[in-house]
């Protein structure tokens, strides 16, 4: 065996040189899996933790007993049944690898472990690569040939491993680029030589066509100019110059290879331009490879290309990353195998401008508002908004919306322009974006809402709403706030006017409601929300009764209402009124005691209002009136003295009023009660004694007592009292004089 690499090592011309390249298809996108699970070269798992790789006469595995077992298709899938799920997509990779080229895996082998070992600060010591999993047979050899090996910059690592996907993707121009950036004649590499030469080769004969197409442009000869840039392109690609030939001569209404009347047409999406291609290149059974790309215009400069990536779908292709403010065409490339099968199909030129989206409006009252959203390379927008009576100045324009105001009845065309700027320094405009819309005539709202209060009624009174239908609502929820523009809508339609019933001096609330009443000016189809009060109507106090008791006041009893924690008592006298409120528990406790003017009153009660911002109304029926207070005295007056006895008693019978005495007074009756012969007992009532006076109500007046003679039919001693009989008596006090003077004996 030799010591070095570049001799005859191991089976006869097994290895010459070290690659420079792993020249296999998708490395890129193997090293990542690679890297992705931590492995340091793809022998980490293509052999047992501890187990060592041969490399030199082949890609071997240590096994049992110092026997080596070379690492094959069948070994690959027996290892992605030992490592476990995480490794089997890796392995399947490096399986299919090797099925198309058995000395792929040891070639990628070598390029990792070269890697590593040039990259290790002890490059030189053997060890290293018996570190790396190298049998320590070989570990020397490789050593010194990675040492002499051409040591590659990052450039041309990322040239060497992307060299076979653009070779074997057609791209010929980008592997010449590759090819470029790399060692010359392959650095030793013997296979990497080989394929510097077939790109050679295919970049001459592409070379060759371009050339034979030219002149057969210039010579008027259409067609053999066509086929002339279709074989450059077949050849190549990637090759600008055929591409951007085949697009010159390309024949309108789709004369090319998509068929007679294929139509490219284009237009923009939000940040992007779609492409279609008409009739679609979809079929029943597959969809036909092809290839699209965006041709640039560039003054003074050949039109740039650019490749549109993905596949085409139902509504073709979409341009993602279009150049904003300039001109392009698309260009559709029918392709077999990858590489261009015809005459693409060609678009019209179309300015890069994409207008607005999601434009919007609203109006109100002599008002239009829009919003929209701007293209993200948009320097700004021209904003243009016409009426009947021309161009609207005026408008207050802001970042993706605008407002107008003060504007007339009528309909009105919005269009807005995005505005770019060009490759040479000057700005251009898309085409614009209409909208038309209508400003309807809109009700005056409700400035002021006011209630005036009566006995269970209020009437409302409100300014403004001068050319709407007023109308008093209460809103399910919170009200909307005063001002606020409102438009019918079905699903959620306003509330219908108050139910409360209509009386003489206005509406009745229900008692014991609490209720929001708002103002809503309606016109047609739109409305504004009003002011708003809160109406309280507490709950109706029954049962009440009020009677005078002594020392000026008045005894007022009444059902206490149902969930109410207070009643109000309102005493109201010769205009003047005075509140008294009681709750619950004292009203049991102690009753109700007010007082009162001797003169005629009115007593209401209400229960408390449960808010402190309503406006109250009190339940209708709840006062009670009081007429002035009427008093009867009466006393007994002795006898004038006659020698030495007196003569009969008088009874003096006197009326007072606080006010004007009524017409009919109760009657008024004098009774006796005996003693027997015992201290006389005072009588209960009119039955309990003898009766000896009666004196008619009209016989009294204010100022004019009345006296009358004591009857002396009855032997002392005996008891006198006197009691107010018939209509009206409950409503007369009785002024009795001291009982002593009352006795006769």
């Amino acid at each position: 065996m030799g010591l070095e690499f570049g001799h005859d090592l191991g089976l006869r011309r097994a290895l010459r040189g070290l690659p420079l390249s792993p020249l296999v298809t998708g490395y890129r996108h193997l090293l990542a899996q690679q890297q992705a699970l931590g492995l340091r070269h793809i022998g980490d798992a293509l052999v047992e933790r501890g187990r060592v790789l041969r490399v030199l006469d082949g890609l071997f595995e240590e096994g049992a007993g110092r026997r080596w077992q070379h690492i094959g298709p069948d070994r690959l899938r027996r290892m992605g049944a030992l490592r476990g799920e995480a490794y089997r997509p890796f392995l399947a990779r490096l399986e299919t690898v090797q099925l198309q080229d058995p000395a792929a895996l040891r070639r990628i082998l070598l390029y990792q472990l070269v890697e590593l070992l040039q990259a290790h600060p002890r490059h030189s010591d053997t060890r290293t690569a018996v570190s790396l999993g190298v049998c320590p047979t070989e570990a020397a050899a490789l050593v010194r040939a990675a040492a002499a090996c051409h040591h590659l910059t990052d450039e041309q690592r990322r040239a060497a491993e992307e060299l076979e996907d653009a070779w074997d993707s057609g791209k010929v121009r980008r592997a010449a680029l590759l090819v470029a950036l790399l060692p010359a004649g392959g650095g030793g590499d013997a296979l990497l030589r080989r394929r510097f030469a077939d790109i050679d080769a295919r970049v001459e004969e592409a070379d060759n066509a371009l050339d034979a197409a030219r002149e057969a442009e210039q010579s008027g000869d259409a067609r053999a100019a066509e086929d002339g840039f279709l074989k450059a392109a077949r050849l190549a690609s990637d090759c600008p110059r055929a591409r951007l030939a085949l697009v010159r001569l390309h024949r309108p209404a789709g004369h090319g290879s998509a068929g007679p009347g294929a139509v490219l047409t284009t237009r923009h999406m939000p940040e992007a331009v779609a492409v279609s291609l008409h009739p679609s290149p979809l079929t029943a059974n597959a969809t036909p490879d092809r290839h699209v790309v965006r041709l640039t215009r560039v003054p003074g400069a050949p039109a740039g290309i650019a490749e549109i990536p993905g596949a085409s779908s139902a509504v073709g292709w979409v341009d993602r990353d279009p150049p904003l403010g300039q001109e392009v065409r698309y260009a559709v490339f029918p392709l077999r195998d990858g590489l261009v099968d015809g005459p693409p199909v060609v678009s019209d030129v179309l300015l890069v401008a994409p207008d607005v989206s999601a434009l919007r409006s609203t109006t109100g009252p002599g008002r239009i508002d829009a919003a929209w959203t701007e293209p993200s390379g948009a320097l700004d927008v021209r904003v243009v908004l016409e009426g009947p009576d021309g161009p609207v100045d005026g408008i207050e324009v802001r970042p993706g919306a605008l407002t107008a105001t003060g504007l007339n009845v009528g309909t009105y065309v919005l269009r807005v322009h995005c505005r770019y700027r060009s490759p040479d320094a000057t700005v251009v405009e898309s085409a614009g974006t209409d909208r038309h819309i209508t400003v309807n005539p809109w009700p005056t709202p409700v400035h002021r809402l006011d209630a005036t209060v009566g006995r269970g009624s209020v009437q409302f009174s409100w300014s403004g709403g001068q050319n709407a239908d007023v109308r008093l609502v209460s809103w399910p929820a919170d009200p909307p706030e005063p001002g606020t523009e409102l438009t019918h809508d079905p699903a959620t339609p306003w509330p219908a006017p108050l139910s409360w019933e209509a009386v003489a001096d206005g509406l009745a609330p229900p008692p014991g409601s609490v209720t929001r009443v708002s103002a809503l000016a309606v016109l047609g189809p739109h409305a504004v929300a009003g002011p708003g009060l809160l109406v309280e109507c507490p709950p109706a106090v029954a049962g009440a009764r009020v009677e005078r008791v002594a020392g000026g006041r008045a005894r007022i009893t009444f059902d206490w209402p149902a969930e109410t924690g207070q009643v109000m008592a309102t005493v109201e006298q010769d205009g003047a009124n005075s509140s008294h409120r009681v709750t619950r528990s004292t009203y049991v406790r102690e009753g109700l005691y007010v007082d009162v003017p001797p003169s005629a009153f009115t007593v209401a009660l209400s229960a408390a209002p449960r808010t402190t911002d309503a406006v109250v109304v009190p339940a209708p029926g709840s006062a009670t009136a009081v007429p002035a207070e009427i008093s009867v005295s009466y006393r007994i007056v002795p006898g004038p003295r006659r020698r030495l006895r007196r003569g009969p008693a008088l009874l003096r019978v006197a009326l007072s009023c606080a006010g004007e005495a009524p017409d009919r007074l109760p009657e008024f009756v004098l009774v006796a009660r005996a003693g027997g012969g015992r201290a006389p007992i005072r009588p209960l009532d009119h039955t309990d004694g003898t009766t000896l006076l009666r004196l008619d109500g009209g016989a009294l007046s204010v100022g004019r007592p009345v006296e009358l003679p004591v009857p002396t039919d009855l032997r002392p001693p005996y008891v006198l009292r006197g009691f107010l009989l018939g209509d009206g008596a409950a409503d007369v006090r009785l002024d009795e004089p001291s009982p002593p003077t009352l006795v006769v004996r």
